[in-house]
């Protein structure tokens, strides 16, 4: 008797926090009263659908000794992380930096030109969902002085727009890279291969343009979030910067190393995406590349189309084909960061680094997918 009155109670007290509140709070506002002891009445219990996670590794047959007896060969310090099938079986940070400090297997690094590869696969996408053309005159969306019909988002992708910036950006951190850009560049000789920074940070303002939402939320919700990595970020302020591992440069005529200042840093960033460029960490990097490069994204056709940049074309930052595999590289204000993957994107390896004193470590990268792939 007495369970049953207070199953009556607990009607009326729904009944009146419900006249009260609403109905509709007592069955949709969760962090409501009445949400609460209607889903008491009723007996039911909320689900969650659990998320992927890149942070727990699969079993793995890679040869471990091997492995780090090529990064002790180039006096690796960073972060290592490879995908077999699709599926990340190692991720390790190896050897210390001047100031020893502690890395995890989520230590994050600034990545700069490898975002390159994300903005390519973010354009590729607009692309084939009807939203933007590579053959369309970068005019339709900025104007610049001296450039014709001939300067398009294909040829900012192929850095072969004509377009260079020879101005020193400001060492504090530029949260509208875009106008900076537009008043410093000049247009030379469109047709004609130039790394210039100023491609890919115009790229970024004609994905805002197409999509209709900042690049920032665009490569959130068209490659992070999909990708399921929960590492990966935007460097927007000093204080998000002091949570990535520190970058040194190293002076081989003195044998020493110096910290990159904040100053360098910012001012670096600042000649490429400024608060939009990204840190991530080796095991996410891995995790987008696999992404970015499998049939579930924009499809092969997309991919070669603009994403991967031809074999025998010059150094842009995107994922470049080299032989049977894909490769990119970067340095950057003392990061240095290499991967290689292969065709299909399945398998691969990503190094992160905040300290180089010698050697490739892109030939490094190589050298250890090729004993990945031994052991698949």
């Amino acid at each position: 008797m007495r369970h049953k009155a207070g199953r009556i109670v607990a009607v009326l007290l729904v009944l009146l926090i419900i006249v009260g509140g609403g109905a509709v709070a007592a069955i949709y506002q969760k962090n409501s009263l009445a949400h609460v002891y209607f889903h008491k009445l009723t007996d039911k219990t909320e689900k969650t659908t659990p998320v992927a996670t890149t942070d727990k590794t699969a079993s793995s047959t890679i040869d471990e000794t091997k492995l780090k007896a090529q990064l002790k060969q180039l006096q690796f310090v960073g972060n290592v992380a490879v995908i077999q099938d699709g599926k990340l079986v190692y991720q390790q940070p190896y050897g210390q930096d001047p100031q020893k400090n502690t890395k995890t297997a989520t230590t994050k690094y600034q990545i700069g030109a490898l975002q390159n590869t994300l903005t390519a696969a973010a354009v590729m996408q607009l692309v084939k969902d009807g939203k933007l053309d590579l053959t369309t005159p970068v005019s339709k969306y900025y104007l610049l002085d001296n450039a014709d019909a001939s300067v398009t988002v294909g040829s900012l992708l192929e850095m072969t727009s004509g377009l260079t910036l020879d101005v020193l950006p400001a060492s504090e951190l530029n949260k509208d890279v875009i106008a900076w850009n537009l008043a410093n560049a000049t247009v030379t000789t469109t047709g004609q291969y130039n790394f210039q920074t100023v491609n890919y940070a115009l790229l970024s303002g004609i994905i805002a343009q197409a999509s209709g939402v900042s690049y920032q939320k665009f490569i959130k919700d068209t490659l992070l979030q999909p990708a399921g990595v929960k590492h990966t970020g935007f460097v927007t302020s000093a204080a998000v910067q002091s949570k990535l591992a520190p970058s040194f440069t190293y002076d081989k005529a003195s044998d020493s190393a110096s910290a990159v200042t904040q100053d360098t840093l910012f001012q670096t960033m600042n000649d490429q995406l400024g608060s939009k460029q990204l840190y991530t960490t080796a095991s996410d990097m891995a995790q987008l590349t696999h992404y970015i490069t499998s049939s579930s994204f924009v499809g092969e056709k997309y991919m070669h189309q603009g994403a991967i940049a031809k074999a025998g074309t010059a150094y842009t930052g995107r994922l470049a084909v080299d032989g049977n595999r894909l490769v990119s590289r970067a340095d950057f204000a003392g990061y240095h960061n290499a991967l290689a993957f292969t065709e299909d994107g399945k398998t691969g390896v990503v190094l992160l680094s905040n300290y180089q004193k010698d050697g490739s470590l892109s030939d490094t990268a190589k050298a250890i997918l090729k004993l990945v792939q031994k052991n698949d």
